[in-house]
């Protein structure tokens, strides 16, 4: 029964945020018609002086523990960079538990903004508004660590075996773009449920994001690794905070976002809490 709570709470903690393919065009974001000076007195906030942030399950290394206001992992950091840049102070910021089904619909939120590895598409922004990006990320590949396939270097050395993806969202689409017919694709529910599996030996490889498959064979299962990514075929996924749509602070929070990254501070976060860099891409 424990490993069983065990595997259940890998399952929860790696829940992924669905992932797509953006526009490659500028920096997402409502145009509010009207300057709007960005600070607390001025921000029509959910609850004067007060900045509302929304997130689903944390896992690292987005979050560290289980409490978000802790300013430990790369979202939760940025989110107090970024309500610092606004001149809110770390007691301004107030976390809301919601689902990621919350944060994507096309529906009045909880929150001001949300923070959950959100990647920004065509389809999202009819619903929602995104800031500028805050990270470009890629699809890594997983595989048992001790496995035939854990020295694998190109993607023609996994054709043949079943790959574990997370139904509609980016590991698939990219997967299928990356081999074809030449491995069976098997979609799970979420990224914790695919690595279950791998793990069971119902599946010799999953692909999800890297940096989050990075996080989960350090942490979670230990007995995997991490053996590239996939070839990005020119298309760039980015992840942005997601606002209400037509949000009046949209465009406040993208210019935040664009002097965190003008700055230097994203570079560090990214540094920081983000280990992928030295993944390659499988030829």
């Amino acid at each position: 029964m424990r490993a069983t709570r065990v595997l259940a709470a890998a399952s929860l903690l790696l829940l992924a945020a669905a992932c797509s393919t953006p526009d490659e065009g500028g920096s997402p974001g409502a145009d509010s018609g009207s300057a709007l000076t960005c600070d607390p007195a001025s921000l029509p906030t959910l609850t004067e002086g007060t900045f509302t942030v929304g997130t689903s399950v944390p896992y690292e290394p987005w979050y560290v523990g289980e409490d978000p206001s802790t300013g430990e992992g790369f979202e939760s950091a940025l989110v107090y960079a970024v309500a610092e840049q606004l001149g809110y102070a770390a007691d301004d910021v107030v976390w809301e538990q919601v689902t990621f089904e919350q944060i994507v619909a096309p529906a009045a939120k909880p929150f001001d903004i949300a923070a959950y590895q959100t990647s920004i598409t065509p389809e999202r922004e009819q619903a929602v508004d995104f800031s500028s990006p805050y990270l470009t990320t890629r699809q890594g590949v997983v595989v048992q660590g001790e496995g035939d396939l854990a020295g694998a270097t190109t993607l023609a050395e996994l054709e043949g075996v079943r790959v574990g993806v997370t139904a509609s969202q980016t590991s698939l689409s990219l997967a299928e773009a990356a081999w074809g017919d030449a491995v069976e694709l098997v979609p799970y529910d979420d990224a914790g449920l695919a690595m279950q599996a791998l793990s069971n030996d119902q599946v010799q490889a999953v692909v999800m994001d890297v940096d989050q498959a990075v996080a989960a064979t350090t942490v979670y299962f230990p007995d995997t690794a991490v053996i590239g990514t996939l070839p990005d075929g020119g298309v760039t996924e980015q992840l942005g905070l997601v606002l209400d749509l037509d949000s009046p602070l949209t465009d406040c929070v993208s210019e935040a976002v664009d002097a965190l990254e003008a700055d230097g501070t994203l570079a560090d976060l990214r540094t920081e809490w983000l280990r992928s860099d030295d993944i390659p891409e499988l030829g």
